[in-house]
């Protein structure tokens, strides 16, 4: 009878009780979680043993749900009329001229990335053209007289008469009329080897200094209408200049000759080179030319150019 009663008394016994004796490997007494087999392998909602299906896990709706899930399979992009322009322009006076552009057009492109990475990378290295840059800048610094140069002065160690066109006879007036307006400022002070001139038209009194072929410096006296009518020497190349070390042997006017050049710095603000050149037997100064000239502020020079 007593054995009797024990069993019914453990029938009695809740369905949890008896259940607590269940487990499973995942950790959980009485219970066994599952994803959902609804299809959606990156599903987060899980469902027990003892969940009735069918039901809506968001009925009713629940205070706070988190239910994250991003996947990126396929990029479209679409684009009309693309255009990319780069141009590159570097210029140093005239020493150095540095152009480079490039000029892309798209009218229509469709691209689809699927599951791929894609970088786009574009380098542009400038190093030589920033030193080509540097040492042009660094040669000016040094000698300013080179900004001159680059100019476009050319060759002046042929023949000065050669910086004006040869009009055969001398008759053809509109030819030479036409010579002259095509000589600008720098290339007649340098043609006419003016070192600098003080011009005062109020009292028809204009000075200048030139370089003489023979090494002398002469002041010249001219009128407004460029006639010279006195000069003077007040100088020479020897004792009024400085040598600059450029010493080589050179052709001027077909004769072989030795050029030295010299520094004409009377004050600050006024810099010109000019070649001597001498004979290489006696050292006889055979002629002189300026070179190039580099000045601070306007200049003007009264002249009669024939």
């Amino acid at each position: 009878m007593r054995s009797i009663l024990s069993v019914a008394s453990l029938l009695l016994l809740p369905l949890p009780a008896l259940c607590q004796s269940i487990t499973d490997s995942d950790g959980y007494t009485g219970y066994k979680l599952d994803i959902r087999e609804d299809g959606d392998p990156l599903a987060v909602v899980y469902e027990t043993e003892n969940t009735t299906l069918n039901v809506s896990a968001l009925i009713p709706e629940p205070d706070v749900m988190l239910n994250a899930s991003v996947h990126v399979g396929e990029i479209y992009i679409g684009v009309d009329n693309l255009t990319a322009k780069i141009n590159l322009d570097a210029q140093v006076l005239s020493l150095l001229q540095f152009n480079a552009g490039v000029d892309l057009s798209i009218e229509k492109v469709s691209l689809l990335i699927q599951n791929v990475t894609a970088k786009v990378y574009l380098e542009a290295r400038l190093t030589n053209l920033v030193k080509m840059i540097s040492d042009v800048l660094d040669s000016v610094d040094l000698n300013p007289v080179i900004a001159e140069l680059g100019n476009g002065l050319g060759s002046v160690l042929d023949d000065a008469g050669d910086l004006i066109t040869d009009v055969a006879g001398g008759d053809d007036e509109t030819t030479q009329a036409k010579a002259k307006r095509e000589i600008d400022l720098m290339q007649f002070e340098v043609k006419e080897n003016i070192l600098y001139s003080v011009n005062n038209f109020s009292g028809n009194t204009h000075k200048r200094r030139v370089l003489a072929q023979n090494g002398d410096i002469v002041e010249q006296t001219l009128n407004n209408y460029g006639s010279v009518s006195s000069e003077r020497v007040v100088g020479n190349y020897e004792k009024d200049m400085r040598f600059n070390g450029f010493n080589e042997s050179v052709t001027f006017k077909g004769e072989e000759v030795r050029e030295e050049e010299y520094i004409y710095e009377p004050f600050k603000g006024l810099f010109s080179i000019s070649g001597v050149f001498k004979n290489k037997v006696t050292g006889e100064v055979v002629g002189t030319q300026i070179l190039a000239e580099a000045r601070g502020g306007g200049s003007a020079s009264i002249g009669n150019v024939d």
